[in-house]
C-alpha cells in the first residue's frame, strides 16, 4: 500500500504542476502508477490508481438513479481525474479541481492513510479548526477503535 506520512508545503506553478515532495516521488516511483484526484470535502483527494479501482468496484453497486447515490456520484466520482508524476516529479492538477478546491500558488499536502489531500492553506487551517471543534463537542473519540484488537504487533 502507498503509505507516506506527513504535512508538506508545496508550491504549485502557473500551470497548474504541483511539485511532489521526494518521499512521495519514490513512493509512487515504486507503485509504478499515477494517482486518480478528485475533489471533496474543500480540497482535492488523491488515491493510487490501484486504490481507486478498489473504490471504483464499490460505486458501481450505487444506483445512479437514487438522488442521494447521483449526488455522491456528481460530487465526487464525475470529477475524477488521472494524473501521472512528470520526469520533475510535478502533477499537473487540472484547472476545474484546482478552482472548486480554490488552489493558487501555495498549497499543503497531506498524505495519511494511503491517502493524500491538497489544501488551500487557509481552508485546512478552518477544516482543522472545524474538525477539533467537533472533536470537543462530540466528547471526543472514545468509541473509536484505533487498533485490531487481533494485532500482535509490538507497542513501544
Amino acid at each position: 500500500m502507498f503509505q507516506v506520512r506527513g504535512q508538506f508545503d508545496v508550491k504549485m506553478d502557473a500551470k497548474g504542476r504541483l511539485a511532489l515532495p521526494a518521499r512521495l516521488r519514490e513512493r509512487l516511483g515504486t507503485a509504478d502508477e499515477g494517482l486518480v484526484l478528485t475533489h471533496f470535502d474543500g480540497c482535492i483527494q488523491g488515491y493510487t490508481a490501484t486504490r481507486w479501482r478498489k473504490m471504483e468496484k464499490r460505486f458501481l453497486g450505487v444506483s445512479p438513479f437514487d438522488r442521494r447515490s447521483r449526488a455522491f456520484l456528481l460530487a465526487f466520482v464525475a470529477g475524477a481525474a488521472e494524473v501521472s508524476p512528470d520526469a520533475a516529479g510535478r502533477i499537473n492538477i487540472p484547472a476545474a479541481l484546482r478552482r472548486q478546491a480554490g488552489l493558487e500558488k501555495q498549497c499543503q499536502l497531506l498524505s495519511y492513510l494511503g491517502t493524500l489531500e491538497i489544501w488551500n492553506p487557509d481552508r485546512l487551517i478552518a477544516a482543522q479548526t472545524a474538525a477539533q471543534s467537533t472533536l470537543d463537542e462530540t466528547g471526543g473519540l472514545e468509541g473509536f477503535l484505533a487498533y485490531d484488537p487481533d494485532d500482535e504487533g509490538a507497542d513501544i
